[in-house]
């Protein structure tokens, strides 16, 4: 019983952060601040549906670099980015997908 309740919450937790990502990159698609980005209230609920998301939020910065750097740091409280890496959304995205990858969560 506990994998069905285990995979019905794995499923409610896509389909919210599916809802979540789609608002959340339809409203900042065009603002260059990336504290608007993270101060958006759907990136917001996103960090907030914690350490479940964050295998969804490496599949969708795998698809394409979004900014989702800080959602993953303030979740995991990890930052693999190097400091040259720093502004550089390809590199980012590559350190947090390696990472992952470490962590069998990709």
């Amino acid at each position: 019983m506990s994998q069905i309740t285990n995979a019905a919450e794995q499923s409610a937790v896509a389909a919210r952060f599916a809802v979540l990502a789609d608002q959340w990159k339809a409203a900042t698609a065009l603002l260059s601040s990336t504290t608007a980005m993270v101060n958006h209230p759907a990136y917001r609920a996103i960090i907030a549906l914690g350490a479940p998301v964050v295998p969804l939020l490496l599949r969708d910065l795998e698809r394409e670099p979004v900014h989702w750097f800080e959602a993953l740091q303030a979740i995991t409280g990890e930052d693999p980015v190097p400091r040259e890496h720093w502004g550089n959304s390809m590199a980012m995205a590559t350190d947090w997908l390696a990472w992952g990858r470490q962590h069998g969560l990709n």
